[in-house]
Protein backbone atom coordinates (compact mmCIF):
# COMPACT_ATOMS: atom_id res chain seq x y z
CA UNK A 1 0.00 0.00 0.00
CA UNK A 2 1.39 3.16 -0.80
CA UNK A 3 2.71 5.18 1.88
CA UNK A 4 3.39 2.29 4.17
CA UNK A 5 5.94 2.48 5.71
CA UNK A 6 7.99 -0.24 8.14
CA UNK A 7 10.62 0.44 11.13
CA UNK A 8 12.36 -1.93 12.82
CA UNK A 9 14.59 -1.12 15.54
CA UNK A 10 17.82 -2.04 16.73
CA UNK A 11 17.05 -5.82 18.82
CA UNK A 12 14.49 -6.73 16.28
CA UNK A 13 17.02 -8.35 13.98
CA UNK A 14 17.73 -5.84 11.83
CA UNK A 15 21.87 -4.56 11.41
CA UNK A 16 22.47 -0.96 12.73
CA UNK A 17 25.49 0.85 11.05
CA UNK A 18 27.65 3.56 13.09
CA UNK A 19 30.23 5.53 11.67
CA UNK A 20 33.56 4.00 12.79
CA UNK A 21 34.77 6.57 15.48
CA UNK A 22 37.49 8.80 13.14
CA UNK A 23 38.50 12.61 13.51
CA UNK A 24 36.06 14.37 11.67
CA UNK A 25 38.99 16.05 9.84
CA UNK A 26 40.20 12.55 8.57
CA UNK A 27 36.40 12.19 6.78
CA UNK A 28 35.89 15.30 5.15
CA UNK A 29 37.35 17.81 3.15
CA UNK A 30 37.22 21.44 4.66
CA UNK A 31 39.32 23.37 2.37
CA UNK A 32 36.91 22.31 -0.46
CA UNK A 33 33.94 25.02 -1.78
CA UNK A 34 31.86 22.02 -1.40
CA UNK A 35 29.59 22.21 1.55
CA UNK A 36 29.82 20.26 4.74
CA UNK A 37 26.75 18.85 4.60
CA UNK A 38 27.28 17.76 1.08
CA UNK A 39 30.20 15.65 1.76
CA UNK A 40 28.39 13.56 4.68
CA UNK A 41 25.46 13.33 2.77
CA UNK A 42 27.36 11.20 0.26
CA UNK A 43 29.80 9.77 2.60
CA UNK A 44 26.44 8.08 4.36
CA UNK A 45 24.71 7.50 0.64
CA UNK A 46 28.08 5.57 -0.11
CA UNK A 47 28.37 3.71 3.08
CA UNK A 48 24.59 2.53 2.46
CA UNK A 49 24.97 1.18 -1.07
CA UNK A 50 28.36 -0.49 0.02
CA UNK A 51 26.82 -2.38 3.28
CA UNK A 52 23.85 -2.81 1.23
CA UNK A 53 22.01 -1.85 3.91
CA UNK A 54 17.89 -2.79 3.99
CA UNK A 55 15.13 -0.91 4.48
CA UNK A 56 14.38 -0.45 8.74
CA UNK A 57 18.56 -0.52 9.25
CA UNK A 58 19.42 2.27 11.27
CA UNK A 59 21.58 4.63 9.47
CA UNK A 60 23.02 6.70 12.63
CA UNK A 61 21.68 9.96 14.29
CA UNK A 62 21.88 13.65 14.13
CA UNK A 63 24.37 13.65 17.39
CA UNK A 64 26.35 10.69 16.01
CA UNK A 65 27.57 12.78 12.74
CA UNK A 66 28.28 15.57 14.80
CA UNK A 67 30.46 13.73 16.69
CA UNK A 68 32.31 11.94 13.97
CA UNK A 69 32.45 14.72 11.30
CA UNK A 70 32.89 17.34 14.44
CA UNK A 71 30.63 19.97 12.80
CA UNK A 72 27.92 21.89 14.43
CA UNK A 73 24.09 20.30 15.15
CA UNK A 74 22.96 22.06 12.72
CA UNK A 75 25.45 20.88 9.73
CA UNK A 76 24.49 17.26 11.23
CA UNK A 77 21.02 17.83 10.28
CA UNK A 78 21.03 19.36 7.14
CA UNK A 79 23.19 15.97 5.63
CA UNK A 80 20.67 13.98 6.96
CA UNK A 81 17.79 15.87 5.50
CA UNK A 82 19.56 15.66 2.34
CA UNK A 83 18.92 11.80 2.22
CA UNK A 84 15.29 12.73 3.99
CA UNK A 85 14.34 14.44 1.35
CA UNK A 86 15.73 12.14 -1.26
CA UNK A 87 13.61 8.92 0.39
CA UNK A 88 16.44 7.43 1.23
CA UNK A 89 15.57 7.63 5.39
CA UNK A 90 13.14 8.40 7.81
CA UNK A 91 14.48 10.59 10.67
CA UNK A 92 11.89 9.32 13.98
CA UNK A 93 12.63 11.70 16.73
CA UNK A 94 14.63 10.38 19.70
CA UNK A 95 15.83 6.93 17.98
CA UNK A 96 17.58 8.10 14.77
CA UNK A 97 17.56 8.05 11.09
CA UNK A 98 16.41 4.69 9.51
CA UNK A 99 16.49 3.23 5.93
CA UNK A 100 13.65 3.86 3.90
CA UNK A 101 11.36 1.63 1.58
CA UNK A 102 12.91 1.64 -1.61
CA UNK A 103 11.34 4.86 -3.72
CA UNK A 104 13.04 6.44 -6.62
CA UNK A 105 12.67 9.85 -5.68
CA UNK A 106 14.01 12.07 -8.59
CA UNK A 107 15.57 15.83 -7.56
CA UNK A 108 14.73 18.52 -9.11
CA UNK A 109 16.02 20.28 -11.67
CA UNK A 110 18.24 17.80 -11.79
CA UNK A 111 18.23 16.54 -15.41
CA UNK A 112 19.12 13.03 -15.06
CA UNK A 113 18.17 9.53 -16.87
CA UNK A 114 16.59 6.92 -15.43
CA UNK A 115 19.75 4.82 -15.14
CA UNK A 116 21.61 7.47 -14.19
CA UNK A 117 19.55 8.07 -11.35
CA UNK A 118 18.68 4.46 -10.57
CA UNK A 119 22.82 4.00 -10.59
CA UNK A 120 22.96 7.35 -8.23
CA UNK A 121 21.30 5.45 -5.41
CA UNK A 122 22.64 1.67 -6.28
CA UNK A 123 19.40 0.01 -7.58
CA UNK A 124 19.63 -2.07 -10.28
CA UNK A 125 18.24 -1.00 -13.91
CA UNK A 126 16.20 -3.10 -16.32
CA UNK A 127 14.51 -2.47 -19.11
CA UNK A 128 11.94 -4.40 -21.29
CA UNK A 129 11.49 -3.03 -24.79
CA UNK A 130 7.74 -3.23 -25.96
CA UNK A 131 7.81 -1.44 -29.07
CA UNK A 132 10.45 0.16 -31.84
CA UNK A 133 10.44 1.50 -35.34
CA UNK A 134 9.80 4.34 -37.44
CA UNK A 135 6.47 6.15 -37.48
CA UNK A 136 4.76 9.81 -37.91
CA UNK A 137 4.60 11.84 -35.11
CA UNK A 138 1.18 12.62 -32.77
CA UNK A 139 -0.09 16.16 -32.40
CA UNK A 140 1.86 16.72 -29.06
CA UNK A 141 5.10 15.43 -30.49
CA UNK A 142 4.81 16.84 -33.82
CA UNK A 143 4.63 20.51 -31.26
CA UNK A 144 7.45 19.92 -28.97
CA UNK A 145 9.90 18.99 -31.60
CA UNK A 146 8.86 21.74 -34.27
CA UNK A 147 7.99 18.97 -36.94
CA UNK A 148 5.53 18.94 -39.41
CA UNK A 149 3.59 15.82 -39.41
CA UNK A 150 5.02 14.33 -42.58
CA UNK A 151 8.36 13.86 -41.21
CA UNK A 152 9.39 10.37 -39.89
CA UNK A 153 10.35 9.84 -36.06
CA UNK A 154 11.97 6.85 -33.69
CA UNK A 155 9.16 6.25 -31.44
CA UNK A 156 10.93 3.83 -28.39
CA UNK A 157 8.30 2.51 -26.23
CA UNK A 158 9.78 0.67 -23.11
CA UNK A 159 9.08 -0.30 -19.45
CA UNK A 160 11.88 0.77 -17.21
CA UNK A 161 12.47 -1.59 -13.67
CA UNK A 162 13.92 -0.97 -10.53
CA UNK A 163 15.60 -3.91 -8.64
CA UNK A 164 13.19 -5.92 -10.78
CA UNK A 165 10.08 -3.86 -10.53
CA UNK A 166 8.40 -2.23 -12.76
CA UNK A 167 8.19 1.52 -12.20
CA UNK A 168 7.59 3.42 -15.67
CA UNK A 169 6.42 3.33 -18.80
CA UNK A 170 7.66 5.52 -21.44
CA UNK A 171 7.49 6.24 -25.02
CA UNK A 172 10.51 8.54 -26.34
CA UNK A 173 10.28 9.96 -30.15
CA UNK A 174 13.09 11.15 -31.76
CA UNK A 175 13.24 13.05 -34.78
CA UNK A 176 15.24 11.65 -37.36
CA UNK A 177 18.98 12.42 -38.59
CA UNK A 178 20.82 11.58 -35.29
CA UNK A 179 22.19 7.93 -36.73
CA UNK A 180 19.63 6.48 -34.44
CA UNK A 181 17.65 3.45 -35.34
CA UNK A 182 15.42 0.43 -34.40
CA UNK A 183 18.26 -1.74 -34.45
CA UNK A 184 19.86 0.36 -31.53
CA UNK A 185 20.35 -1.11 -27.98
CA UNK A 186 17.92 0.32 -26.24
CA UNK A 187 18.33 -1.09 -23.12
CA UNK A 188 20.55 1.05 -21.14
CA UNK A 189 20.26 4.89 -21.14
CA UNK A 190 18.61 6.87 -24.09
CA UNK A 191 20.74 10.06 -22.96
CA UNK A 192 23.99 8.06 -23.21
CA UNK A 193 23.41 7.10 -26.54
CA UNK A 194 22.61 10.27 -27.82
CA UNK A 195 25.33 11.90 -26.54
CA UNK A 196 27.13 9.38 -27.54
CA UNK A 197 26.13 10.12 -30.76
CA UNK A 198 27.15 14.06 -30.64
CA UNK A 199 23.52 15.12 -29.76
CA UNK A 200 24.50 17.13 -26.40
CA UNK A 201 21.37 17.58 -24.16
CA UNK A 202 21.54 20.62 -22.07
CA UNK A 203 18.03 21.87 -20.81
CA UNK A 204 14.19 20.26 -20.46
CA UNK A 205 11.00 21.23 -19.82
CA UNK A 206 8.65 19.27 -17.84
CA UNK A 207 5.07 19.06 -17.32
CA UNK A 208 3.90 16.53 -14.52
CA UNK A 209 0.43 15.57 -13.88
CA UNK A 210 -1.90 13.25 -11.60
CA UNK A 211 -3.44 10.93 -13.72
CA UNK A 212 -4.45 7.12 -13.44
CA UNK A 213 -3.66 3.74 -15.59
CA UNK A 214 -6.10 2.47 -18.36
CA UNK A 215 -5.90 -1.30 -18.84
CA UNK A 216 -3.16 -1.61 -21.24
CA UNK A 217 -0.79 0.52 -19.17
CA UNK A 218 -1.80 -1.07 -16.03
CA UNK A 219 -0.84 -4.68 -17.07
CA UNK A 220 2.50 -2.94 -18.14
CA UNK A 221 3.01 -1.39 -14.95
CA UNK A 222 1.53 -4.64 -13.20
CA UNK A 223 -0.95 -2.91 -10.82
CA UNK A 224 -4.95 -2.69 -11.37
CA UNK A 225 -6.73 -0.44 -13.51
CA UNK A 226 -7.46 3.19 -12.37
CA UNK A 227 -3.78 2.66 -10.01
CA UNK A 228 -2.42 6.25 -9.42
CA UNK A 229 0.32 7.53 -11.42
CA UNK A 230 2.30 11.00 -12.48
CA UNK A 231 1.85 11.65 -15.73
CA UNK A 232 5.13 13.06 -17.26
CA UNK A 233 5.56 14.83 -20.65
CA UNK A 234 9.39 16.00 -21.13
CA UNK A 235 11.28 17.81 -24.35
CA UNK A 236 14.69 17.77 -23.78
CA UNK A 237 17.03 20.30 -25.98
CA UNK A 238 20.77 21.01 -27.19
CA UNK A 239 22.99 23.61 -26.88
CA UNK A 240 22.03 25.12 -29.35
CA UNK A 241 17.94 25.40 -27.91
CA UNK A 242 17.41 22.95 -30.55
CA UNK A 243 14.12 20.33 -29.39
CA UNK A 244 15.99 16.65 -30.00
CA UNK A 245 13.74 14.78 -27.61
CA UNK A 246 10.46 14.35 -26.54
CA UNK A 247 9.42 11.64 -23.94
CA UNK A 248 5.91 10.67 -22.17
CA UNK A 249 6.25 8.87 -18.94
CA UNK A 250 4.18 7.02 -17.09
CA UNK A 251 5.21 6.97 -13.30
CA UNK A 252 4.15 4.43 -10.56
CA UNK A 253 2.76 6.48 -7.50
CA UNK A 254 3.72 4.41 -5.60
CA UNK A 255 7.20 3.59 -5.96
CA UNK A 256 8.08 7.05 -7.89
CA UNK A 257 8.36 10.61 -6.54
CA UNK A 258 9.55 14.20 -7.67
CA UNK A 259 11.49 16.23 -5.10
CA UNK A 260 11.69 20.17 -5.74
CA UNK A 261 13.61 22.37 -3.73
CA UNK A 262 12.03 25.71 -3.22
CA UNK A 263 13.68 29.05 -2.33
CA UNK A 264 11.68 32.29 -1.63
CA UNK A 265 11.86 35.06 -3.75
CA UNK A 266 12.31 38.44 -1.15
CA UNK A 267 9.97 41.13 -3.16
CA UNK A 268 11.71 44.32 -3.57
CA UNK A 269 12.22 47.42 -1.21
CA UNK A 270 9.71 49.63 -3.18
CA UNK A 271 6.82 46.69 -3.24
CA UNK A 272 7.14 46.31 0.47
CA UNK A 273 6.65 49.69 1.05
Amino acid sequence: MAGHMSIHLPGEGKRAFLPARTKGQRLIDRSTPVPLYFQIAERLRNEMRARKMRQGDLLTTDERVQQEFSVSRATARKAIDELVDEGLVDRITGKGTFVSEARLQVPLPSMLSFTEELERRGMRPRTRIVSVGWASPDENAAHALDLSAKKRVLRLERIRYADEKPVLHTVDILPEGFGIGPKEDFSGSLYGLMEARGVALTEGQCIIQAAVTDQRLGTLLQVKRGFPILALRRTSYDAGGKPVLYEEAACRGDLYSYAIRLVRQQQADSRRR
